[in-house]
């Protein structure tokens, strides 16, 4: 069991723009009209048109390789940090239906107009309800305002039946919908390993708001502090336009 809270930002685009550099090169001062006089060719004068022009060209040359090189990087850090965005879309843009013990069937992406908290736990894990103790009276700190909480169990039916959950639920005098991922599949598109509580909160127009964070931080007063900013700050944005 990890013991220290730790956030975790997908799709950090600035080392992408911090490692991009543009090069320009200059002429050489050793160059005469843009070509570099090694001296003459064998079997050519130097003031042969022919020889002349042959250095000329390969001189010339140079620059523009160098110039090219300098392009050709520059497209690859933006096609990386384009690469890297789409991925931050795609983990902000989720769309997950998580089936309740209530028998419903919630969307937890398509309740535009309401702040959501979605922990993820387990009846196994001690923090989990630690945490579900300082989720209850955060809740009760919102219960005037536009801010739903739900509860994640990531637990497979021959691990905890619904009415375990249930019990579960009721000695810890849970208030909010408990729902299921037995087979994880909402889980892992924000984890690749099990790590609980885990906790991803949705902005009012249905966006994953990063970091998804994981664990549960001590003392509870400092948690709740912590997640009390992040409700604070997603209830004064405001909800794009065409949504």
């Amino acid at each position: 069991m990890e013991s220290n809270t730790t956030n975790v930002i997908l799709g950090n685009d600035s080392a992408v723009a911090n490692a991009t550099t543009y090069v320009f090169t200059r002429p050489d001062p050793a160059l005469k009209d843009g070509a570099k006089l090694n001296g003459p060719l064998r079997g050519a004068s130097l003031n042969s048109p022919c020889g002349k022009r042959w250095q000329t060209d390969d001189s010339m040359k140079r620059p523009y390789r160098t110039l090219s090189i300098t392009v050709l990087l520059s497209l690859l850090f933006v096609t990386h940090g384009m690469a890297l965005g789409q991925e931050k879309a795609a983990l902000t843009d989720r769309k997950f239906k998580l089936q309740g013990l209530d028998g419903r069937v919630y969307d937890l992406a398509d309740q535009r107009g309401n702040v959501l908290l979605v922990s993820f736990g387990a009846t196994w894990c001690a923090p989990c309800s630690t945490e579900l103790r300082a989720l209850e009276e955060l809740l009760a700190e919102y219960q005037n305002q536009p801010v739903k909480f739900y509860w994640v169990s990531i637990e497979r039916p021959e691990e905890v039946s619904d009415n375990g959950l249930k019990r579960y639920a009721r000695e810890r005098k849970v208030s909010f919908p408990v729902l299921r991922d037995t087979a994880k599949m909402v889980f892992l598109q924000f984890s690749p390993r099990v790590r609980l509580p885990m906790i991803v909160m949705l902005s009012k127009d249905g966006r994953v708001d990063l970091p998804v964070q994981f664990g549960m931080r001590t003392p509870a007063e400092a948690y709740k502090a912590d997640i009390r900013g992040r409700l604070n700050r997603l209830l004064t944005q405001k909800v794009h336009s065409g949504l």
